[in-house]
């Protein structure tokens, strides 16, 4: 067997994401957590650095729009998101960024966000996109902002409350959902140009965001009347 089966047992139980494209990263992770299993001096911080370096310039890319290279880095980067957190729980060490990993995530998130929608509206001179992307930013932020405040007021995250809740959370809009979205219409755009363009994009995913928000709006306020905990 090529593989360490301790080792790699070991690896199954870091897992911690229960979305789904936490599911369709999980293999690349694994490998990625399993070829740093005995470098001992390599650390979650490393990764997280790493991974930060990479998430702006992917912003940098789109907004020179070098798409094809920023969607392939944007893709990476969401494997190392995993890895970093998955490389803290086996070495069961402390960690200098962990506690703001998740600022940090929004940052650059954000980041792309923005790059994105100037892209589209520069590509295009279309001012709708432009809205659009803004009207996406702002939902976002307001996703994030009632799924922080769920988890401050009962204590535990949305993906923890039983029922609805729990599926939503495997299907909702966010970064990788998003990055997806982009991947599949630059795809699109390059099978049958005439019919597809990555903008397109835009529309999908501010869909996707608008059915997260209105989700997380109406389980948030089912789970603050019961009192849930």
């Amino acid at each position: 067997m090529l593989l360490n089966r301790s080792k790699w047992m070991r690896i199954q139980e870091l897992q911690k994401g229960t979305h789904v494209m936490s599911r369709i990263h999980k293999p690349l992770e694994d490998i990625i957590v399993y070829l740093l299993y005995d470098l001992e001096f390599v650390g979650a911080d490393h990764i997280s650095i790493m991974t930060y370096i990479l998430a702006f310039a992917t912003a940098y890319l789109m907004l020179i729009g070098n798409l094809p290279l920023a969607l392939l880095i944007a893709f990476l980067v969401g494997i190392l998101d995993g890895v970093d957190g998955k490389i803290a729980r086996l070495r069961q060490k402390k960690t200098l960024i962990g506690k703001l990993e998740h600022s940090f995530d929004m940052l650059y998130e954000q980041a792309w966000y923005a790059s994105f929608t100037v892209l589209c509206w520069m590509s295009t001179g279309n001012i709708l996109l432009l809205a659009l992307g803004l009207v996406w930013l702002i939902l976002d932020s307001y996703v994030r902002h009632i799924y922080h405040i769920v988890w401050i007021t009962t204590g535990k995250s949305l993906k923890y409350h039983s029922g609805i809740a729990e599926l939503i959370t495997k299907i909702d809009g966010r970064r990788s959902v998003y990055v997806l979205h982009m991947i599949i219409w630059f795809l699109l755009s390059k099978l049958v140009p005439q019919l597809c363009s990555y903008t397109y994009a835009i529309y999908t995913i501010l869909g996707h965001c608008f059915f997260t928000a209105l989700s997380y709006t109406i389980i948030s306020f089912r789970i603050l009347h019961r009192g849930e905990s």
